[in-house]
């Protein structure tokens, strides 16, 4: 019985290796096989930061920010940064337009925000109230919070959302005067 389980594991990590996969690379949802940009021109990709970088480049540049949290574990997280994230619309509105942060809910790797010190996992769930992955969150410039989208969203849903917040049609004092000048 137990040669039979050996024998078994090992034919499913001789399939890994054969289709060009180790099972980490399989478990994080990678496939040598396949271009990472399909849809996009070779190596442009969207510029993450971390979080205390990404606040102070947004004051600094005065834009908003795109907050992902995610998980290595996640599915849909990884169904985001495959079909969503390599559109180059999307690409190019959070590279041009927004700070774009990535967020691991699960770390431990601490940050440092003006002395505050904070894990992300306790920046996603006690700053920011994260209770399932992905989960993304829009910030204005100076840090505070315009709202959240939670769940896997579809490439028109996301253009939508990152233009009604790059326009700031949230707000309903900005006219078009003080918005265009932005």
């Amino acid at each position: 019985m137990r040669k039979s389980k050996l024998l078994t594991l090992l034919l499913v990590m001789l399939s890994f290796s054969v289709a060009g996969l180790t099972s980490s690379e399989y478990a994080a949802g990678k496939d040598n096989n396949k271009s990472e940009n399909p849809k996009n021109e070779p190596g442009k990709k969207i510029d993450w930061q971390t979080y205390d970088v990404g606040l102070k480049k947004a004051l600094d540049e005065d834009k908003h920010v795109f907050i992902d949290f995610t998980a290595k574990w996640c599915g849909y997280c990884r169904k985001m940064e495959r079909e969503v994230f390599t559109d180059p619309r999307i690409i190019d509105l959070l590279n041009n337009d927004f700070v774009a942060v990535r967020v691991d809910g699960e770390s431990r790797k601490e940050l440092d925000i003006d002395g505050y010190k904070i894990t992300e996992r306790n920046l996603a769930v006690r700053e920011f109230g994260v209770r399932g992955y992905p989960t993304f969150w829009f910030l204005k410039s100076d840090g505070s919070k315009i709202g959240p989208i939670g769940g896997y969203r579809p490439t028109e849903f996301m253009l939508e959302a990152l233009t009604f917040v790059k326009e700031k049609r949230y707000d309903s004092t900005a006219t078009e005067e003080n918005t265009e000048e932005d």
